[in-house]
């Protein structure tokens, strides 16, 4: 079978590799599919799979980009309903989510009267006209084009969920030819903090029942078109073993290895924009702790590889810390990816704000702790998906309202970890392995992208005479948006004068 996989960047290759592998080794052609280059490492990733599979049918490309005069109306109306989703009563504390949505979304998105935007019936209005426009412009040629000349069996795609994403042209388009599509969602924070489902793919396939609900609720995905398969994202965490031993790790960062290790995970750009602040104050509640263990911890600070640039020139040696890799590390090779663990592994307790690196810890069996902060409030009980952390099987974080309490949780994990990764190990058979903590995502979701390429694909809405009316009036409004992205580039690459004082 040959199978197209359609992704925005091949960043997002990272959390589908043990699921690709399988396909791989099963037999299938696998294609891969870029919009854009990323500086993630992603094509590591794709490294990666032509290592681990020799001979087998996988190449990637770059996608061809879309160029005609509807482009930029159609991401500008997805917009607009992205944003308008964060206007609804579950999203009342997201105050961070709402403002980057707003920040995306067309002036006119906020600007529209409070009887619009402001009541549920406004905003079903809203959704309706502007979801039925968008839905009347045609579909990308480039993504005609592409499926055109690939002709698969069965179109793979994500996130598709991103703000104003134009993967929705790739599943319209399948739609049309008549190719079977499937989502794969591909982390856990997917359906609650990004854009709305503007079209629904033939299945798809999320990590656990939580998301299955979230799938209907918020994106209208009737529930016997979702597969629950776990996280493959996370499958080779449940097989990996460390690659040294504690006392060399230690004498790496320079530990007492007589001491506990406490590991912090840090967040991306979006949760903790400004996090050194926030650690130094962490770090002076640990280094005063009245508990031994504690305040004589070997402490390892690990930056995300997203939001690194802020510890660049950070010193915490005086508080007892390393910082470690200092550039960050996306875990998409091998080296990357031992280390990652290895600070895991051999931690005693995990701390952090909001990450999935929290739940990558609790697959090792780590307890991991949290602080609410005032600063990041808006970050975590502001987000659905840090509500997963707090509930699913009892939850699997330890959360403390102040640096004081956490302390004193961190006094008890350090004084007996095994009674307190018990928290982890039930969060993870919930969350992460809900079929059970000794089987692979992987087999599951090869199993969900099978039945979604033998299902008949969703005819495309009918209305084209309608479509084509409601494209004349929007003409003017397709060619002024086209010129206004033009405009906007041509501002960007324009050179900018410097006047020099005296």
């Amino acid at each position: 079978m040959k199978i197209l996989f359609a992704v925005s960047h091949f960043g997002f290759l990272r959390n589908f590799e043990p699921a690709l592998r399988a396909l791989a080794a099963e037999g299938h052609t696998l294609r891969l599919v870029a919009d854009r280059a990323d500086s993630l490492g992603g094509t590591r990733t794709i490294d990666n799979l032509t290592a681990a599979c020799p001979g087998a049918a996988i190449t990637f490309a770059y996608a061809p980009q879309r160029k005609d005069m509807w482009q930029h109306l159609a991401v500008r109306l997805r917009l607009c309903r992205d944003y308008w989703r964060y206007l609804e009563p579950r999203y009342a504390e997201a105050t961070s989510l709402r403002a980057r949505a707003a920040s995306q979304a067309p002036a006119l998105a906020s600007r529209l009267p409070g009887l619009l935007v402001g009541t549920a019936a406004g905003r079903r209005f809203l959704h309706a006209i502007v979801g039925r426009c968008e839905r009347a412009l045609p579909p990308s040629p480039a993504a005609r084009e592409l499926l055109e000349t690939e002709r698969p069996d069965v179109l793979l795609v994500t996130p598709l969920l991103y703000f104003g994403n134009s993967q929705v042209d790739y599943v319209r388009v399948a739609r049309q030819l008549g190719i079977p599509t499937v989502l794969g969602v591909g982390s856990w924070d997917h359906l609650t903090t990004k854009g709305l489902l503007h079209v629904v793919p033939d299945r798809v396939v999320v990590w656990n029942e939580a998301q299955r609900t979230e799938a209907w609720e918020i994106h209208g995905v009737p529930p016997d078109r979702v597969s629950v398969t776990g996280a493959q994202a996370y499958d080779d965490w449940f097989t990996t073993h460390s690659s040294t031993t504690r006392d060399a790790f230690c004498a790496r960062h320079g530990f007492d290895p007589s001491r506990p290790i406490v590991l912090y995970l840090c967040s991306s750009p979006f949760i903790t924009p400004l996090e050194v602040p926030f650690v130094r104050r962490w770090l002076d509640a640990v280094r005063t702790a009245g508990d031994d263990a504690v305040r004589g911890a070997n402490v390892l600070i690990r930056p995300h590889p997203q939001n690194a640039q802020q510890w660049q020139d950070v010193d915490l040696s005086s508080q007892g810390a390393a910082i470690f890799p200092r550039a960050g590390a996306n875990p998409v090779d091998a080296d990357a990816r031992r280390e990652y663990f290895d600070s895991m592994f051999h931690s005693v307790a995990v701390v952090g704000v909001n990450t999935s690196a929290l739940i990558e810890s609790g697959i090792v069996g780590r307890p991991v702790c949290t602080i609410r902060a005032a600063e990041f409030e808006g970050q975590q009980e502001g987000t659905l998906h840090f509500q997963h952390l707090k509930s699913v099987n009892g939850g699997l974080l330890h959360i403390a309202d102040d640096f004081e309490q956490h302390v004193g949780q961190l006094a008890r994990i350090l004084g007996d970890p095994d009674t307190y990764a018990a928290r982890s190990r039930a969060f993870i058979a919930g969350f992460v392995r809900p079929h059970g903590l000794d089987r692979r995502a992987a087999g599951l979701f090869v199993e969900a992208l099978m039945q979604g390429a033998a299902a008949r694909p969703a005819p495309p809405p009918a209305g084209r005479v309608l479509d084509r009316l409601i494209r004349l009036l929007l003409a003017p409004a397709a060619r002024a948006a086209q010129a206004a992205a033009l405009r906007r580039r041509k501002a960007k690459k324009a050179p900018v004068e410097v006047t020099l004082a005296g």
